[in-house]
Parts: structure tokens; C-alpha cells; sequence
């Protein structure tokens, strides 16, 4: 017990949190990207020891986070569509980019992802 409360996990607000740290490291890593030189290898190493941080914990909780981008889309996806309508129905598209991850515990979804889909590019002959 904690302060007199049942120390329970609410296993909703887990998950959001891990999703909120993931886009926080997404950001963070766009932003290294133009960082100067020396700022940007520290802060790249803190952001890799943090990532491996939360890869521990969620493993320890037995969650884990789903990112589909550059999968092919189909309706069985654990992720729901930002942009749907950009795209007939029988076009065959992927995941052009994950906008928030999909928690997973075991094959169980604890939460679903956010995603931007798009078209598959062909490649020329």
C-alpha cells in the first residue's frame, strides 16, 4: 500500500504513458537531426539509453509497443487511420508513418496506434 491506497497498475494509463514517451523520443530524434555536432552525440546517446530504459520497463510489465510504419495496411491492423478518405477502398497502401505506437501485452491490444497510410509506390521497370 501507498499512502493507504492499494498500490494496483492501471495498465490504460501505462500505456498511454509509453505512447507519450514515443512520440517524445520521435520528436526528440527529428530535432538531433539538426542539432550541432557535439550537442547532438550526447543527447543521442542520453536518447538510446533512454529508449532502452523504457524497453525494460515495459518488457518487466509485459507490454510492448507496435510501430507498423512501412508495413502494408490491412482492416485486421491494430491501428486506426488518420487519413482514410485520402485513398479508394480497393487501393492497396501502407503505413507511411506511425503517429502513436500500438500497446501490446502478449497478443492482447491494450491500446491502439494512430497511423498515416499511403499508397505503395511501384517501382519502375
Amino acid at each position: 500500500m501507498v499512502n493507504g491506497r492499494k498500490n494496483d497498475i492501471n495498465i490504460e494509463s501505462v500505456a498511454q504513458l509509453c505512447v507519450e514517451y514515443w512520440k517524445l523520443a520521435a520528436a526528440t530524434e527529428k530535432v538531433l537531426s539538426s542539432a550541432l555536432a557535439s550537442d547532438g552525440k550526447r543527447l543521442e546517446a542520453q536518447l538510446k539509453f533512454s529508449k532502452r530504459q523504457l524497453d525494460v520497463l515495459l518488457q518487466d510489465l509485459g507490454l510492448r509497443l507496435v510501430d507498423f510504419s512501412g508495413e502494408r495496411f490491412h482492416p485486421g491492423l491494430a491501428v486506426s487511420v488518420d487519413n482514410p478518405g485520402d485513398y479508394e477502398e480497393d487501393e492497396v497502401l501502407v503505413v507511411g508513418k506511425t503517429i502513436e505506437p500500438t500497446v501490446m501485452s502478449d497478443m492482447t491490444v491494450i491500446r491502439i496506434g494512430r497511423v498515416i497510410v499511403a499508397p505503395v509506390v511501384q517501382e519502375e521497370e
